[in-house]
């Protein structure tokens, strides 16, 4: 697959969101809502409260229910429940202006109040939201300074909060959600300000939507959408072939043929949704403090194959870490080249003998940011053992990896999947500093902790892209980790979806407002 340039994707994310940043007025003279879609899903959460967040997988519930003061729409961030915003010099307060005349589903007007104690529920000390952490550290306070206007106090700056989709939080209503009880009330009737309502379930099976006519930014042209937890592959297929589900997600490589040789099929993707690299545990495998070793390694990787076969054109090898989607992504870094040759001449100058033992962490499930992870996983093993090593496989399901990810046990050699990719910073903060949780800051490279720092310090985005490209850069040089893929999620539609456009970066943001159908 070529290679892509998205530089425009980080331009167009300042400009919209930092720059013009204005009120979004609801369409008028809209034509009704009709019909309705079926959407055949490989997981059906039906968790709806977005202050009990658990997993990225919340956010297909809350996409359809609930606003932001940003949302994430197919070109990025963009202005929500909030219309603009004034970030201090010193980065540590911003004040939103709120959007006037929102109601929410159950008929109360959406107000400061709501904001406020949205982001105070997240943030007090018995929160179980997956983001609290993040939150905790970074806001002293929100105060609501007018009806419709709040100042987020920060104890430090922090600029990922404009472009990363890892801290869309949907608001709910205070006082209907404190009418109703609290959690449990609220999980069995919620309600919020977005462009669809919660209509009925059949727990663990459907979750049926109904389009909100009242929606700021006018009504969706959908009636109503059914999602479906349908976990088998081929019977998802089989539904849309036949016209029982309009789209479904999880569509592996052997399917994605099936769909592009289909007339009556396409296919569409939620664009670089994810990155992959190799890491080391550096305490097990020592040897890879060498630079030679992390390039052998590298040469001994055959990229193009594996992004071929095993993941049927999905993803594309990765140059580094940060994707053309990502905010801070530099373009024209080299791809290092497959060449066994070379990795076992590199191997033998850094003095690993032939057969020297690597254990080696195989994921046995498919990760969102790498599809067919087994058997990737498993063709880069045996790219390594053709390279000399002895790979000592050791397998793990998606918990206990992700277990070993936060324990600092990781195999010698281990995989780092990264499922929302879209700010540099975060990146470097999550994989390479030397404090990173998912890697235990084994890289240990002082000059990465020295960026990170410093990119926190700069509001204006044209800088701050700056600061995150050279950390692009010199990865590229230091190669602390290995890349391997950037990738897309593909979604399959029928002949009724006349049009489909993910969020960018994010599966999971369907953005089924704007959905069309065929007449």
């Amino acid at each position: 697959m070529a290679q892509r340039s998205w530089r425009s994707h980080a331009h167009f994310v300042c400009v919209v969101l930092l720059t013009f940043a204005s009120q979004i007025p609801a369409a008028l003279a809209q034509p009704s809502p009709k019909g309705e879609v079926t959407v055949a899903m490989t997981a059906l959460q039906q968790r709806f409260d977005p202050l009990a967040q658990v997993a990225t997988t919340d956010y297909m519930n809350y996409d359809f229910m609930y606003d932001g003061l940003l949302n994430l729409r197919p070109e990025g961030k963009v202005p929500g429940l909030a219309v603009s915003w004034t970030v201090a010099p010193n980065g540590k307060a911003i004040d939103f202006k709120l959007r006037q005349g929102v109601k929410f589903h159950n008929g109360d007007a959406f107000t400061a109040d709501d904001v406020k104690f949205t982001f105070d529920k997240i943030m007090a000390a018995d929160s179980t939201h997956s983001y609290r952490q993040a939150y905790q550290d970074s806001v002293e306070r929100v105060d609501i300074i007018g009806p419709y206007e709040v100042r987020f106090v920060l104890k430090k700056p922090w600029p990922a909060f404009f472009t990363s989709s890892r801290y869309l939080i949907q608001i709910v209503p205070k006082k209907y959600f404190e009418q109703v009880g609290g959690t449990k009330g609220f999980q069995s009737k919620p309600v919020g300000t977005g462009p669809f309502k919660l209509a009925s379930l059949k727990a663990g099976e459907w979750t049926r939507f109904e389009a909100n006519d009242g929606y700021w930014a006018g009504p969706p042209k959908v009636r109503a959408v059914t999602l479906r937890l349908v976990k088998e592959p081929f019977t998802r297929y089989a539904m849309l072939e036949r016209g029982e589900a309009d789209i479904i997600m999880g569509v592996p490589g052997p399917l994605v043929e099936r769909v592009r040789a289909n007339p009556k099929l396409r296919l569409t993707s939620a664009r670089h949704i994810g990155t992959s690299s190799l890491f080391f545990n550096r305490q097990k495998f020592p040897e890879a403090n060498d630079r030679r070793v992390r390039l052998a390694i590298a040469h001994a990787i055959n990229r193009e194959q594996i992004a071929k076969t095993v993941l049927g054109g999905l993803c594309e090898p990765a140059t580094g870490p940060f994707t053309p989607g990502t905010f801070g992504y530099l373009d024209g870094l080299p791809r290092i080249p497959y060449d066994p040759e070379k990795a076992r001449a590199l191997l033998r100058e850094a003095g690993v003998p032939a057969g020297y033992p690597v254990t080696y962490a195989l994921h046995t499930e498919s990760f969102g940011s790498l599809p067919n992870a087994p058997q990737v996983l498993e063709a880069v093993a045996g790219n390594l053992e053709a390279a000399g090593f002895k790979v000592v496989r050791e397998p793990y399901e998606t918990g206990a990896i992700l277990a070993m990810f936060r324990s600092g046990k990781q195999s010698a050699i281990f995989y780092g999947p990264s499922s929302i990719p879209d700010d540099g910073g975060e990146t470097i903060n999550g994989w390479y500093a030397s404090w990173a949780v998912w890697s235990t800051g084994n890289a240990k490279n002082p000059e990465y902790d020295k960026i990170f720092q410093e990119q926190l310090q700069i509001s204006d985005p044209a800088e701050r892209v700056k600061v995150l490209q050279r950390f692009a850069k010199l990865e590229s040089e230091q190669l602390e980790s290995v890349p391997l893929f950037w990738c897309d999620s593909p979604i399959a539609v029928g002949a009724r979806v006349k049009t489909l456009r993910p969020g960018l970066g994010s599966d999971y943001h369907f953005n089924l407002r704007e959905m069309e159908l065929a007449e």
